[in-house]
């Protein structure tokens, strides 16, 4: 009797540990290659410290914008060194995918767009708040938005070309290597301009990558590595702030193009934070205190994030379905687009913003539903939106469902590299 019993249950752990290999097996085939499987930790939900609530009531309470009353999380994602091994750099073929999309397609093209810009190689960042050092950055974002949406509506042609030298001629001379940094802050900070660039050039190299040679890929990926490390090494006092959102965007592509779990699972870590830190209406503390400029950058926020959302199909995810606690990206959604058709909501969250905010509070900065003669606008979020939502509109005013614009500064095209 015991004899029997010990074959029968010697049989029995030989049953369940090959049903065990099996699932393994098919759960690892389901995982995109490369990349690591969904591991959400439900914005905090296990780490009681991280409820936001004390966070919201302090902001509600606060006089002015930035200070004590906008003290959280300090984001502590910093990535000092990314390895990259030439093989990978050798193995780089178009992870984006090179769609041609209605998207791509635009009205007119400046002429600036079609001349390679020399390399700026000084970057002559001073610090000052809200300068002028857009003017000097607009026409490299322009140029390489509008050459990744030519070359994806026709492939291997002058727009590649333009791409190619570009990128090629920016990292033999090792471009933006000096006086990058927004030396204003206490912590070390990319500057914001170059911090907007990087995605976009990180677009064109992926797009590009066939048509360059080993030892072009290796040394226009050593440059742009370069830039994404400066990127991570950025420190920001709260993790609830929209240029934070951008350098885990840039560590999302980045981990794509070189196959690099550690900074995928980091921009995973803030993207459900964000939706953590979000109040139940949508708004994002720290961006909607902005002054006369709480609309337009609870817009950038959100620009962001639904890029960071498209990004993640391409690992086999969709984080726009993600939801903590009762809500997710789309209550953010909807209260912009609430606030865009009545500005007086700017006045619910917004505070005294000196040297941080443009307009009045009572009259808020409403600049992101413009588009550009060359076209680019803020609301270029809104076709990604839709396309991972998979839902009609129907709550977008008009304004908003029905943008021209084609790209914008702070994630590029993302509709062209998404919707077909």
């Amino acid at each position: 009797m015991a004899e029997f019993f010990l074959k029968d249950k010697g049989s029995e752990m030989l049953r369940f540990f090959t049903i065990f290999l099996v699932s393994l097996l098919l759960t690892s085939q389901m995982i995109p290659s490369g990349h690591a499987a969904v591991k959400w930790n439900n914005g905090g939900v296990k780490d009681d410290k991280s409820d936001p609530e004390k966070y919201w009531r302090k902001a509600e309470k606060a006089k002015e914008c930035y200070g004590p009353a906008f003290d959280h999380f300090k984001d502590g994602n910093v990535q000092k060194k990314i390895s990259v091994s030439d093989d990978i750099y050798a193995s780089i073929s178009t992870p984006f995918g090179l769609n041609n999309s209605k998207q791509c397609k635009f009205n007119q093209i400046d002429l600036a767009a079609q001349i390679v810009p020399e390399p700026m190689i000084d970057a002559r960042i001073n610090s000052k708040y809200g300068g002028d050092d857009h003017k000097r950055f607009a026409p490299y974002y322009e140029f390489l938005s509008v050459n990744i949406g030519l070359n994806r509506i026709q492939p291997n042609d002058v727009a590649q070309k333009r791409l190619s030298e570009f990128l090629t001629s920016w990292a033999a001379a090792d471009a933006l290597s000096k006086n990058i940094r927004f030396t204003l802050m206490k912590e070390f900070r990319l500057d914001y301009h170059i911090q907007i660039f990087i995605p976009l050039a990180i677009i064109a190299y992926a797009d590009i990558s066939d048509t360059l040679n080993s030892k072009e890929k290796q040394q226009v990926g050593q440059w742009i590595n370069r830039l994404v490390e400066d990127s991570q090494k950025s420190v920001f006092m709260t993790r609830q702030d929209n240029k934070s959102y951008l350098k885990h965007l840039t560590a999302l592509m980045w981990g794509i193009v070189i196959k690099n779990d550690a900074l995928i699972s980091q921009a995973r870590d803030a993207y459900q934070n964000a939706i953590l830190d979000m109040r139940p209406d949508g708004t994002f503390p720290l961006e909607v205190s902005r002054g006369g400029s709480g609309l337009q950058y609870q817009n950038t926020a959100v620009n962001v994030l639904v890029s960071m959302a498209g990004y993640s199909t391409l690992i086999g995810e969709n984080w726009m379905d993600y939801t903590v606690r009762d809500r997710s990206l789309k209550q953010a959604v909807i209260w912009l687009d609430k606030a865009s058709q009545d500005p007086s909501m700017n006045k619910i969250y917004a505070r005294k913003c000196d040297g941080g905010s443009f307009a009045t509070i009572d009259k808020p900065n409403m600049n992101y539903l413009d588009q550009q003669e060359t076209g680019e606008s803020e609301l270029s979020w809104v076709p990604l939106y839709m396309h991972l939502t998979r839902e009609k509109p129907d709550f977008l005013a008009k304004n908003m469902r029905n943008y021209k614009g084609y790209w914008s500064k702070g994630s590029g095209p993302q509709a062209c590299i998404f919707v077909q």
